[in-house]
């Protein structure tokens, strides 16, 4: 288990590495204005895609097996499509981007909804390893044509930044086109009386896996929606706060991507809670040693990475930490809870996170603006976190005793790396 998890993390390390040079190009060059309007365009990209998901998101990798791909493929395609000519409509009467962008953040959400797509096939199959060459090999291309088109080139521009997505997104959905390219094969005209088992399948499993991510991803990404109010600028300093704090999670997320699949296949529900509980321990401890550095650099370090325009970054992250730290309970309660079938339960907490999340946004951000935004958003992974502990203590009622970390952990971690290494 411990191979896969330090896989794992070092894939999501490396892209968060890469995301971080992305966020500090704009920054330096753009000014916060302009990270602000990219922000806006990723967010967005973002949340028509978890819409997008629900029918060809992460169900696939449990259809792929029992379907013939190309009757997965072909609604999946479809939904897409129409997810994003829906978005437009939406964008524009809404304004949530600026209008020269729409018609770019939608053809943007096909290409990486399509790659997407493609990816949950090849998990489906047990071809991991291709799905994480995509990862890489679309951070690398994002940040290899961002560097060349303003170093390079000299033209730095929101528009620039939409063209190396463009250019990493296409590449890397050609190549993912490349590596299913089998599935083609099966390419034959099905009467559609036929694909009806399959979007069924493909509906049924999708909303219960992904209402909760909707739910979720509105609690805590529509504080940008909001703070736009108070200016782009206020946007794009609290996006590069909030991105540093939460990189703390990558140990919990890399770990549990490995401790969903453990659970899924194991029939032993208190060995299942008392992993999670293990992994929480190693999560919390971590995100405590990664907080650190984050504190202890000053705001005139902050300034020097990103530039002058954005000496907030430090106090939106010190808002921010404490709901961070404890939003490791959530990420791991919430892959205990999906891989042991009870995906309602995460839609319930995600659910009443929302409408919390809703009146701190609209109550606490008009006064205090980015500040406001950052303790908003803190006691919201507060109040969801807080909420898990709720439940998953009816259920296992010694975990407060066990989170306490003691020698024989750290000694059994040890022992764990030492076999990983030889």
């Amino acid at each position: 288990m411990l191979k896969k998890i330090i896989h794992t993390f070092g894939i999501r390390a490396f892209s968060a590495v890469v995301n971080l040079f992305v966020a500090i190009l704009l920054s330096q060059y753009l000014g916060p204005e302009g990270k602000g309007s990219q922000t806006l365009i990723i967010t967005t990209i973002s949340f028509i895609l978890i819409f997008a998901n629900l029918v060809g998101g992460a169900t696939l990798v449990y259809l792929t097996p029992r379907f013939p791909v190309f009757q997965l493929l072909f609604p999946s395609y479809l939904w897409t499509i129409l997810m994003s000519l829906l978005a437009y409509p939406v964008l524009s009467l809404t304004h949530l981007v600026a209008q020269p962008y729409i018609f770019h953040v939608c053809l943007l959400s096909v290409i990486n909804s399509l790659m997407s797509i493609h990816s949950n096939v090849l998990i489906g199959n047990q071809r991991i390893k291709e799905s994480n060459h995509l990862v890489t090999f679309q951070t690398v291309m994002l940040i290899g044509s961002l560097a060349f088109s303003f170093l390079v080139l000299h033209n730095a521009s929101v528009e620039s930044y939409l063209i190396s997505l463009y250019i990493s997104l296409g590449t890397s959905m050609l190549v993912s086109v490349f590596f299913i390219r089998k599935s083609y094969r099966e390419f034959s005209i099905f009467p559609v009386i036929q694909f009806l088992p399959v979007v069924i399948q493909m509906l049924r499993y999708g909303f219960q896996n992904q209402v909760a991510h909707i739910t979720q991803m509105l609690s805590f990404r529509l504080s940008i929606y909001v703070l736009e109010d108070r200016g782009l600028a206020a946007v794009g300093v609290y996006s590069n706060g909030i991105s540093i704090a939460e990189s703390i999670w990558l140990v919990a997320k890399s770990m549990s991507l490995v401790q969903y699949s453990w659970v899924s296949n194991s029939s032993d529900r208190m060995a299942s809670a008392r992993l999670t509980i293990q992994l929480v321990k190693v999560g919390v401890v971590a995100s405590l040693l990664l907080i650190i550095p984050l504190l202890i650099l000053p705001v005139s370090g902050y300034t020097f990475i990103f530039g002058k325009g954005f000496s907030e970054v430090k106090p939106v992250i010190w808002t921010l930490l404490p709901g961070v730290l404890i939003y490791n309970f959530s990420i791991l309660f919430g892959h205990y809870y999906s891989g042991t079938g009870r995906y309602h339960v995460n839609t319930i907490i995600s659910s009443l996170g929302l409408l919390v999340s809703v009146a701190l946004y609209y109550s606490l951000i008009p006064r205090f603006s980015i500040i406001g935004a950052g303790y908003a958003t803190s006691l919201s992974y507060m109040f969801t976190s807080l909420l898990f502990l709720w439940y998953f203590s009816k259920e296992y009622k010694g975990w407060a005793r066990e989170l306490i970390p003691g020698v024989k952990d750290f000694r059994s971690v040890f022992q764990e790396i030492r076999k990983s290494v030889n």
